[in-house]
């Protein structure tokens, strides 16, 4: 009766968790200069249930020259940040969907006299707080905060650099991935199947349990 009420509840789990955490956005950023474009979306690989702008930057900040990455100048030397200097990512489920997150991973570089201090915030509290303080190689930084699940509206992230020792200085993003999953906001009928499938699994065993209960009584 015990592996009744264990498959039943796997069944569940099934359904409501959704598919495993995998890559949803990501660009290896291969380009002879693609900081001239804003944002730069070749080579931008996507779920086909979402959509996503590629990588861009913000009014206070200027492209520059870079090699297969994705590099700016400009920013700010002040210790706090600007709010226009940054390289930002928007992501969006398509309609009947919704996006999961669980990570976002890249790498970057700095010049000599670049930013160094980068912090991550993104759109959910209007870019209020940060989501991690991280570094001037790359991070990965943890989205599987209850905040990053359920999305169906879009979502923006922003990357900003501050702290630099002159207005030359440059930043870049080399490569970047979003991790996590895709899924139907409305189950669909197939879904509910394996919902009614587990639920009845679990009711017969409690059912059968509570007729040994009443004739041990």
């Amino acid at each position: 009766m015990k592996a009744l009420t264990t498959f039943g509840l796997a069944l569940l789990m099934l359904v409501w968790t959704g598919a495993d955490a995998a890559v949803i956005s990501s660009n290896a950023i291969t380009d002879m200069n693609p900081g001239q474009y804003n944002p730069f979306t070749t080579g931008l690989v996507n779920n086909p249930y979402i959509t996503a702008s590629g990588i861009g930057r913000g009014s206070g900040i200027a492209a520059n020259t870079g090699l297969n990455r994705y590099n700016a100048k400009g920013w700010t030397e002040t210790p706090a940040l600007d709010t226009n200097d940054y390289f930002t990512f928007t992501l969006d489920a398509q309609d009947g969907y919704e996006l999961n997150f669980s990570s976002f991973q890249y790498t970057s570089q700095r010049s000599d006299t670049g930013p160094a201090v980068f912090v991550f915030r993104s759109s959910i509290d209007s870019f209020a707080s940060q989501i991690d303080i991280t570094s001037s190689t790359g991070a990965t930084i943890d989205l599987s905060a209850v905040a990053y699940q359920h999305l169906t509206n879009p979502v923006e992230f922003r990357l900003y650099g501050f702290l630099a020792t002159g207005t030359s200085g440059t930043y870049s993003v080399n490569d970047y991935a979003f991790h996590g999953s895709v899924v139907n906001a409305v189950p669909e009928p197939q879904t509910w199947a394996l919902v009614g499938t587990g639920s009845l699994l679990i009711f017969m065993n409690l059912r059968r349990k509570r007729k040994k209960i009443k004739k041990a009584g």
